[in-house]
């Protein structure tokens, strides 16, 4: 099974960033949902809350998280900045975290006063809804026929060329290990470049036909390095 794919979200709910290579570890993929924003009552703030995240481009370096605000403006938060300890509420799982300053210029743009937080050191966890790894297959996507739902809906980590179901996925240095169906929610409704709702599909087809399912959770067995374009064997 061939890697066509490989994205990872740097910020949960905000735009997908596309990677040559990443390294996978516990936490999933390195970069891979390290920040994210909080809204008042500790929530981890979501497409679900405020589809305008999807047209947030997060951009995380050494010194500084940019944050290109639908192309309309940027907002740099350096890493320094992090240092009140916070917990984040993701679907009951408390995740310790460290906060920045709020920032007006997000909080207008987003419609709430959210803070931007970034994953504490201790953490077990990432920001992630479920597993660490989420995995789906090209087939999946045209077996739901539906042409003008991509694969960018469904907010994979990992995108393999073919088609099954695998207890492991086994790379030249990776071992994923295979844990759950990822049951879909209104997210995939929402067009992931301009943050806005298109109606009941795909939802309503994966509700009709393959119990509300599209993609599988995958635990890291074996950390290492995966690149787009290298071979996963299934078992």
């Amino acid at each position: 099974m061939r890697i066509s794919a490989l994205y990872v979200y740097p910020v949960k709910g905000c735009r997908a960033v596309a990677v040559e290579s990443a390294v996978a570890d516990a936490l999933g993929l390195e970069n891979d949902r390290r920040f994210a924003f909080v809204a008042e009552d500790g929530l981890a703030f979501t497409q679900r809350d405020q589809p305008l995240l999807a047209s947030v481009v997060p951009q995380p370096d050494v010194e500084a998280l940019s944050l290109d605000l639908g192309g309309l403006t940027e907002v740099l938060v350096p890493l320094s900045s992090f240092t009140e300890l916070a917990r984040v509420d993701v679907w009951g799982k408390s995740v310790p975290a460290r906060a920045a300053p709020s920032n007006r210029e997000l909080d207008d743009y987003l419609g709430a006063h959210v803070r931007v937080v970034m994953l504490d050191r201790a953490a077990q966890r990432s920001f992630a809804d479920s597993r660490p790894v989420l995995v789906a297959t090209s087939a999946m996507l045209a077996r739901l026929g539906l042409p003008d739902i991509g694969m960018e809906r469904f907010r994979a980590n990992v995108v393999l060329e073919g088609d099954g179901k695998w207890r492991t996925l086994r790379g030249e240095h990776v071992l994923l290990e295979y844990s759950k169906p990822c049951g879909r929610c209104e997210v995939t409704t929402i067009d992931q470049a301009g943050g806005g709702r298109r109606g009941p599909e795909p939802l309503r087809t994966l509700h009709e036909r393959f119990d509300g399912n599209f993609g599988d959770y995958y635990g890291v067995a074996r950390p290492g390095r995966l690149r787009r374009g290298e071979e996963l064997l299934p078992a």
